[in-house]
């Protein structure tokens, strides 16, 4: 799906000059605050390579991973076991 976003100037020069890359990761970002999309599937999303490079991604960003059931960690620890 293509959407047509406009942006003041000033926010597109202080999002530099991979704007639309920036805005992606915005959105992704606040999706999975949010609980409506998962670490994983934003960093599919972005291309990063998995679930562990989606995690350092998204802590990067100064946000706590999310709260994971013990069944959940249990599947992110044996993943990044292999």
């Amino acid at each position: 799906m293509e959407m047509k976003l406009t942006l003041p100037d000033e926010v597109h020069e202080a999002l530099g000059p991979e704007s639309e890359r920036e805005v992606l990761e915005g959105v992704l970002l606040l999706l999975v605050s949010e609980g409506k999309m998962s670490v994983a599937r934003a960093g599919e999303i972005l291309g990063l390579g998995g679930r562990l490079p989606a995690i350092r991604w998204y802590t990067a960003h100064g946000l706590p991973y999310p709260d994971l059931s013990e069944d959940d960690f249990a599947d992110d620890i044996e993943y990044s076991s292999s």
